[in-house]
């Protein structure tokens, strides 16, 4: 069993994967600004502090070999706030852990960095989890970027990083669109046990997303490091429950993000 960092380990994401994570044997190290809202549980380290700290970086990374970055601005937003904690704060955590010798590295990418690939051109499973950015905002530019930092550190350190393009997360679809990206708690710690697996150095690139029925999403990427998604957005809901979701802007992978004026704060 490892040991693994969560950073924004207080956020949705790490909120839902700290119990299946502990479920699997793992211990964890929770970094947060803030204290999570489920108290901390046997098994479990808190360290407050925030990416900019490199100190306080130092500190979680002690007995780590697995990071599992979450931490960030999940959203559009200032240009200058998201690079400050995407961007820049990315580079902190990589920087100190190959510093620290932990060379593994599962980040927080985004459906985002190819916002604005359109939806009707692509036949089902025709979309590769690799596929060249096209973000659909200054959100989106910098999880682009974020990847190619996971490919500077692969390069030059040796590392093992996995840039995981995290569609429509939650325990249940919420819209038509997440019946085609959603990605449910259980696959992505699936994901997080595919990158604990990895042995040699390399920069991959895969969709983060459920196997859901007539998605685009090509998912072969994953597979290819082992990352097998079990669930399906068709089969969570029922037809009644299906019928009800609300419609969203299916012209691009990014949805409605797509379309938000560039810089300002989508809620």
């Amino acid at each position: 069993m490892a040991t693994l960092l969560l950073t924004g380990a207080a956020g949705r994401i790490g909120t839902a994967l700290r119990p299946r994570l502990r479920e699997a044997g793992h211990e964890l190290v929770l970094f947060d600004e803030r204290e999570p809202a489920d108290p901390v549980a046997a098994g479990e380290r808190l360290v407050i502090g925030s990416v900019a700290d490199l100190r306080t970086l130092d500190d979680a990374l002690a007995g780590v070999d697995t990071v599992v970055h979450l931490a960030g601005i999940p959203t559009e937003d200032d240009w200058d706030e998201l690079v400050a904690v995407n961007l820049t704060g990315t580079k902190n955590v990589l920087e100190r852990a190959a510093a620290a010798g932990v060379l593994r590295v599962l980040q927080a990418s985004s459906i985002h960095a190819v916002g604005r690939v359109t939806e009707p051109e692509q036949a089902p499973a025709s979309i590769p989890g690799d596929l060249l950015p096209r973000p659909d905002t200054y959100y989106g530019v910098t999880k682009a970027a974020m990847e190619m930092l996971g490919s500077l550190f692969v390069d030059r350190f040796g590392m093992s990083i996995v840039s995981a393009r995290i569609g429509a997360f939650g325990e249940r679809p919420t819209s038509r669109r997440a019946l085609l990206m959603w990605t449910s708690g259980d696959d992505l710690a699936r994901l997080v046990g595919a990158t604990l697996g990895l042995r040699e150095p390399g920069h991959h690139v895969v969709w983060a997303l459920s196997h859901n029925q007539g998605s685009p999403a090509d998912l072969r990427a994953g597979e290819a490091i082992g990352f097998v998604p079990v669930d399906d957005a068709a089969i969570v809901l029922d037809d009644g429950e299906r019928s009800a979701l609300p419609d969203e802007d299916m012209r691009f992978l990014g949805g409605a993000l797509a379309d938000v004026p560039l810089g300002r704060r989508s809620t």
